[in-house]
């Protein structure tokens, strides 16, 4: 209780009430994780990835077979993929000390990777699609906020999702509840 009224005097004086609770229930889901890191029954697995998490790489699957021309130019999975990986490596190890700040970072490097990869092809992408340079950009920036946002929203650790910001140690256990509490 004394936790949330703390919890809620700070928000009232924040300048984003919203992204100051964001963070300290990040914060507090990184506490979570950290315990799961230090218990010594717990190793963290080798890493493995699957592209583009959360149905990103299956809808561009998806999206290359109704484009021919897309699935000529690049198969299957989008050609971005490589910055997908990088950010899967960083959420596999899911660092909890300034834990915040690196998913944040990875985010954004995420996100930042996905709109240089656009930017750099963006002529030979416009030459082939018959498009002008200002779209190309456009689209790889509006699916650069896209992953960031989704990425932002179902990446916190301790979310159970297989995606989830330290997914390469096992679940944190589910935190204790007084069922009587709650059910007053």
């Amino acid at each position: 209780m004394l936790m949330a009224l703390s919890m809620m005097a700070e928000l009232a004086g924040a300048a984003n009430p919203v992204e100051t609770l964001d963070r300290q229930l990040e914060e507090m889901q990184m506490a979570r994780l950290a315990e799961v890191q230090t218990n010594k029954v717990n190793k963290l697995v080798e890493f493995a990835t699957d592209g583009c998490s959360g149905g990103l790489s299956a809808g561009w699957e998806t999206l290359s077979k109704l484009v021919p021309a897309f699935q000529k130019k690049f198969g299957d999975h989008p050609p971005y993929e490589f910055c997908c990986v990088a950010h899967d490596r960083a959420y596999w190890r899911g660092e909890t000390i300034e834990g915040f700040e690196k998913r944040q970072q990875a985010d954004a490097t995420l996100r930042q990777c996905v709109v240089d990869y656009g930017r750099e092809h963006r002529r030979e992408f416009a030459q082939e699609f018959n498009m002008s340079e200002q779209t190309i950009v456009q689209n790889f920036t509006v699916i650069s906020d896209m992953m960031y946002y989704a990425v932002r929203l179902g990446g916190k650790p301790c979310s159970y999702l297989p995606w989830r910001w330290g997914y390469g140690w096992p679940d944190c256990p589910l935190p204790d509840v007084d069922t009587k509490q709650v059910l007053r």
